[in-house]
């Protein structure tokens, strides 16, 4: 039967059946925000939706965390983030995704938009790419005193960008359409991809590694990209690679700053220091940061390991002192 055919099957990720049946394999329930700012989570935290599009769907989860005296008068930086999750699965109310908001907000003193998106194989790429460019739009729109958290404490001339893997891609693509934008209060500081997850059709180092962990993982990634991009596109399309022959000028980033973070053991490693590589030769101010011993996104899931803590004091200390923190000695490139 039509209805019981899988097309695509990614282990732990999505099923796709031939009658356009998607099915989700891995746990889908969604966690509240906080209801007001007397409800607040063990962080000191206070949490919302605000939704952007009413006919889409999209909304933003904001973070606010408790500012004492002497927390830039009471406005802080703003951290835009986009979770990953191969554009197919993931959510800014999944539990893992709200704890760690919850401890960014905290510990880096900022306040955070976490962005939910619309997601694959139902809308190919471009659609989360518009749909966070819009939150972009919003936010630009809330400088003007619309969000009553966002217009008493939001700085909206330190606003910066992140995201993890499928969510560093599209912080990448941000960029790339942000150039030559004119916002009416918005300011873009800088960008920080973590453990981002781009493609290509040539194979790169990491991609040639024997074994069946490899094998199964390339065959994943496949898969991923085949339900994600515009049909018919391969995977030196420019939302796959960004230094592929069809893809923009790196130099055309908006960021001013940026930072990546890749994993030791993660398999996408070699793809981001390709990229940090190149924004270098583009002559872009850029950092890379390596976790060694670690997996991929592991910091969503052991919040408070060393290199997880390590990993958020360089997050805060980028967004309240870019400057200082670029061009680190060869030791500070490791975790």
């Amino acid at each position: 039967m039509e209805s019981s055919t899988i097309i695509v099957e990614i282990p732990g990720f999505i099923r796709l059946y031939k009658n356009g049946t998607v099915e989700r394999l891995g746990d889908e329930s969604l966690v509240p925000p906080s209801s007001d700012l007397e409800s607040v989570d063990l962080h000191g935290v206070a949490s919302k939706d605000v939704v952007i599009d009413p006919q889409t769907g999209v909304y933003v989860r904001l973070y606010l965390p408790r500012l004492e005296a002497g927390d830039g008068n009471g406005r802080v930086p703003v951290l835009v983030y986009v979770h990953g999750g191969g554009f197919c699965i993931g959510s800014a109310g999944k539990s893992h995704t709200h704890r760690y908001m919850n401890k960014v907000a905290t510990e880096a003193k900022v306040i955070c938009v976490s962005v939910n998106y619309r997601r694959t194989p139902e809308h190919r790429l471009p659609v989360a790419y518009d749909d966070c460019f819009g939150v972009l739009q919003w936010l630009d729109r809330q400088a003007m005193s619309l969000d009553p958290w966002l217009a008493s404490h939001a700085d909206f001339s330190k606003v910066f960008l992140t995201g993890d893997s499928a969510g560093a891609n599209i912080v990448h693509q941000l960029g790339i359409r942000a150039s030559g934008r004119n916002w009416d209060r918005l300011s873009l500081q800088g960008a920080i991809l973590v453990h981002p997850f781009f493609g290509g059709e040539e194979a790169i180092e990491c991609d040639l590694e024997a074994g069946p962990v490899v094998e199964g993982f390339n065959k994943a990634v496949a898969a991923i990209w085949s339900i994600s991009l515009p049909a018919g596109a391969d995977r030196d399309h420019p939302f796959s690679n960004p230094v592929g022959p069809g893809s923009p000028a790196l130099s055309t980033l908006v960021y001013p700053q940026m930072l990546v973070f890749v994993a030791g053991t993660d398999l996408l490693r070699d793809r981001g220091i390709l990229y940090y590589e190149s924004l270098k030769k583009a002559g872009k101010n850029v950092d890379l940061v390596i976790a060694e011993g670690e997996i991929h996104v592991f910091h969503l899931y052991s919040l408070e390991s060393d290199n997880a803590t390590l990993m958020l004091k360089r997050i805060s200390e980028f967004v309240h002192s870019p400057n200082e923190c670029h061009n680190p000695s060869q030791k500070d490139l490791s975790l």
